[in-house]
């Protein structure tokens, strides 16, 4: 006898990526800290303009932003993907680009 499989029509099991869970609980994906919110005098906050972003290439030499700041628990620094327009975590520090501009 097999198990089913958890209907996408079950409102406790809503179809939503690992990412936007962590995004709707209010916490960074990658830094698993609270997000910085509104924050009036740092409007470019969002993971783009942070300081803490890397750019790593991966063996297949495609290219993944990814957050420099290790996650509590986390052993191995790989993390998730990040886009540049993501919000940003309380750790956000402003790159030297985005001061310039």
């Amino acid at each position: 006898m097999t198990t089913p499989l958890i209907s996408s029509t079950d409102t406790e099991y809503p179809p939503r990526g690992s990412i936007r869970m962590y995004l709707d609980r209010g916490e960074h994906p990658a830094t698993r800290m609270p997000l910085l919110g509104a924050d009036l005098d740092n409007p470019p906050a969002v993971c783009g303009g942070c300081a803490n972003t890397v750019l790593r290439q991966l063996d297949d030499g495609q290219e993944r932003l990814k957050c420099g700041i290790r996650a509590p628990g986390r052993r191995r620094g790989r993390g998730p993907d990040l886009r540049g327009s993501m919000p940003a975590c309380v750790k956000y520090a402003a790159s030297t680009a985005a001061r310039n501009s």
